[in-house]
């Protein structure tokens, strides 16, 4: 149930509700908190499937995440277009076991396409570079556009939904034309929040905040729809992972949350606040080895 907060702390929530929206973005952009266990490699004989995307399908480990992005990981500073850390249990990866072909991650978190940041495209080079995208690509997974809606606040949805049609689809013409055998899967976001509200604070069993922050879901709306659009602009798969994560946000109960608040003890392993957990990694990558 949510807790029964007294007035005062509910005139609390809503003068830092803007404070807390800001922090719920800068997360989005990927920060790490506790790592989960690995599943192992699987050896895969049928191509491969590349993984093009934002934190919410890199999933990386937090002191991995942490090292790269002040530049102490022993591989340097995190660089799309170098490398980037990325869980070896996220859902990418995980369909890719399941359909038995090898997995190349090349997804960052803080990706961006039409923002400033760490570019969508920089992932799409180093994969032609490095022949991550060939012939015997099977499969490629693209999830992006999150990190570009609170990037672009108050301007017209319709101009961010072109403009990022407009950005992404010569982005799907270079991997066709790198992967011409692949098949092509524009992956949504899970659900993240509840209606209108977010429940970051997960305090105690089933006991936790419902703050009204539209702004969250208007972003989860927007990217839902960005991806939906540059689906069909480009004739390839829109894979819709809110039926199957409707009842699994952030306002679900303790067994039933698969996407982690910014304070939640209860949610089970996961490795970022406000990110996907384990559980909802595993539900991830059997809708999508499933599409």
């Amino acid at each position: 149930m949510y807790a029964d907060f007294s007035e005062s702390g509910w005139m609390m929530f809503t003068r830092t509700r803007h404070r807390v929206t800001a922090l719920v973005a800068a997360v989005l952009m990927g920060a790490g908190v506790v790592a989960g266990p690995a599943a192992p490699q699987a050896e895969a004989q049928n191509g491969n499937m590349v993984i093009f995307g934002d934190s919410v399908v890199a999933d990386a480990p937090s002191m991995e995440y942490l090292g790269a992005r002040i530049g102490l990981h022993p591989n340097g500073k995190s660089d799309p277009a170098r490398w980037c850390p990325t869980s070896p249990n996220n859902f990418g990866k995980q369909a890719a076991r399941q359909l038995g072909l090898q997995p190349r991650d090349f997804s960052c978190p803080g990706a961006v396409s039409i923002s400033r940041g760490p570019n969508i495209v920089a992932q799409i080079d180093r994969a032609v570079r490095e022949r991550g995208l060939d012939r015997a690509t099977k499969r490629v997974v693209l999830q992006v556009g999150f990190n570009d809606t609170y990037n672009h606040i108050g301007e017209d949805p319709k101009k961010i939904r072109r403009d990022y049609v407009n950005f992404m689809r010569p982005q799907v013409d270079r991997i066709r034309r790198a992967a011409p055998n692949a098949r092509i899967q524009i992956v949504g976001y899970p659900t993240i929040t509840g209606g209108d509200r977010v429940c970051l604070f997960h305090i105690g069993p089933n006991m936790y905040d419902a703050t009204p922050m539209p702004s969250v879901s208007y972003w989860e709306d927007l990217a839902q729809w960005m991806n939906v659009d540059l689906a069909r602009a480009t004739r390839t798969q829109f894979v819709d992972l809110k039926p199957g994560t409707r009842e699994h946000g952030m306002c679900a109960r303790d067994d039933q949350r698969e996407f982690a608040g910014l304070i939640d003890f209860y949610a089970g392993p996961g490795n970022a606040p406000v990110h996907a957990t384990q559980r909802g990694h595993a539900r991830m990558g059997r809708i999508l080895a499933a599409s």
